[in-house]
């Protein structure tokens, strides 16, 4: 990727001053997962600046108060699915980040890139905008909020102006019996971009009539919003198959209204009424309301929690001793990291990917290059505990972190049991995906112990083996659960 001024920040009034100073020049970099991708094809303007907000603290987190949740952009798609007010008072949302790529790219991927960058394909932004959520845009020069609806112009653009940053998401809870589903139409079980979605809501009134409906499709429309032609044919009425039909039947109408008859209307018309359908009737299903896969909260592991504030303590102090280096911007970044267990201290082009600054300057090769899309898992490490695309992360936002390859694995010259299942099970095969495997099976059995089948399928989800040599690799993680 061409080179660029690397400049990271710690707080929301730092971003702002240097949005202020270099406008439509400047990229900026939270997870990375799109970014990365756009800056290595080279299929748009190069950055003169790349704005690295991941360690701006004030960005982070979920809340609740005076009747509303408040999610930061930096919050993560697995954090999404990791948190108890979103499945309690936004499930919808919470089954849209369970199918966002992989498990690396929820790892990695933010609410506020998915927003900001607009694409038709957002699975976060229909539910969003179902629960009425609004956003805060911030500037050098004040704020502003407005609907989330109301921020998009066209895919890939939105009313932000170039000096303002997101700085929150906040909407109220959904009231005591609402119901809500997202259905997601993709090509396969993961890494899988929409081709159409719905988000929907409804709520009961004491009769068993519906008294509030909200339905929003994505990659229907250009731009996302509710079908109130379709909701009204809801309001007061029985659920039924035929009422929900013909709702379906009527956002499909409402699609070809505004976009035309098109190549691909043949396929979508039928498809959009079918998916409200199933949306609505998961809504008035009495056992169909979704449960967090992070549930129960024992199966977490208590070690691996009681890491998490020194790592997070660790890292500021690093950030906070880089930031003066890098606040004017700069094409070489020193960092210090952990890798393996073992300090480093190191000197690295702004534009390096971990991938490459693994590989070619640490010589740790066991770390596989294979898309640099994220999209196979064969980059895949473990960034603090989690498992990432090493291919998009730069290699600046390892400082102060910790970093684990396949290459420490293996302790004392004794290999891990995970690594000694994957022998006996004959899961190895060409050893080409073998270590992201192993990393994304070590980062579930930290998580979970104990996992079911289903869930060692979804934890290995973002990688791909060539040699189709999935159920004895799944044999192995099980096996070296027990």
């Amino acid at each position: 990727m061409k080179a660029f001024d690397y400049i990271a920040v710690e707080t929301i009034a730092e971003a702002c001053s240097v949005l202020a100073g270099h406008g439509t020049e400047l990229s900026i970099l939270a997870g990375g997962t799109d970014l990365l991708i756009e800056l290595r094809r080279g299929t748009t303007k190069a950055p003169k600046v790349v704005l690295d907000i991941s360690g701006v603290a004030e960005l982070g987190g979920i809340d609740e108060a005076d009747g509303r949740i408040t999610i930061k952009p930096l919050v993560t798609h697995t954090e999404l699915l990791r948190s108890a007010l979103v499945w309690k008072f936004a499930s919808l949302l919470g089954s849209a980040a369970s199918v966002i790529g992989s498990p690396q790219i929820r790892d990695r991927g933010t609410v506020g890139g998915n927003i900001m960058n607009a694409a038709a394909c957002a699975d976060t932004v229909p539910p969003l905008i179902a629960v009425g959520a609004m956003v805060t845009l911030q500037s050098k020069g004040g704020r502003r909020e407005m609907a989330l609806a109301d921020l998009f112009v066209k895919p890939y653009q939105t009313k932000a102006k170039p000096d303002e940053l997101l700085t929150a998401i906040h909407f109220p809870k959904l009231p005591p019996g609402a119901r809500s589903a997202f259905i997601k139409l993709g090509r396969r079980n993961a890494l899988s971009i929409s081709r159409m979605s719905v988000a929907a809501i409804l709520q009961m009134g004491s009769d068993g009539r519906i008294i509030d409906a909200r339905i929003v499709p994505g990659a229907a429309f250009p731009s996302w919003k509710r079908v109130p032609e379709a909701e009204e044919m809801l309001i007061g009425q029985k659920p039924g198959a035929k009422l929900f039909a013909a709702t379906g039947q009527k956002v499909s109408e409402e699609m070809i209204k505004v976009t035309g008859r098109r190549w691909s209307t043949e396929y979508k018309e039928p498809v959009i009424a079918v998916l409200v359908r199933r949306a609505l009737e998961h809504c008035a299903s009495k056992v169909g309301q979704c449960v967090s896969p992070a549930q129960p909260a024992e199966k977490a592991s208590r070690r691996r929690q009681a890491r998490r504030p020194a790592l997070r303590s660790a890292r500021a102090d690093s950030q906070s001793q880089s930031a003066g280096r890098n606040a004017e911007g700069s094409r070489e970044c020193h960092i210090t990291t952990t890798i393996n267990g073992r300090s480093h201290t190191l000197t690295t082009p702004a534009n390096r990917t971990l991938l490459d600054l693994l590989r070619d300057q640490l010589g740790l090769l066991g770390t596989k290059c294979g898309c640099e899309i994220g999209e196979c898992g064969a980059c895949t490490v473990l960034l603090d505990g989690e498992p990432v695309n090493s291919c998009l992360v730069l290699a600046p936002q390892i400082d102060g972190r910790e970093v684990l390859t396949v290459e420490g694995l293996a302790q004392d010259g004794k290999l891990h049991p995970l690594q000694e299942s994957f022998l006996d099970h004959d899961a190895v095969h060409c050893g080409f995906c073998s270590p992201g495997m192993l990393l994304s099976a070590k980062a579930l059995l930290d998580w979970n112990p104990r996992p079911s089948e289903i869930e060692i399928r979804t934890a290995i989800s973002g990688n791909l083996c060539r040699c189709t040599g999935y159920q004895q690799i799944v044999q192995a993680i099980t096996k070296a659960a027990s």
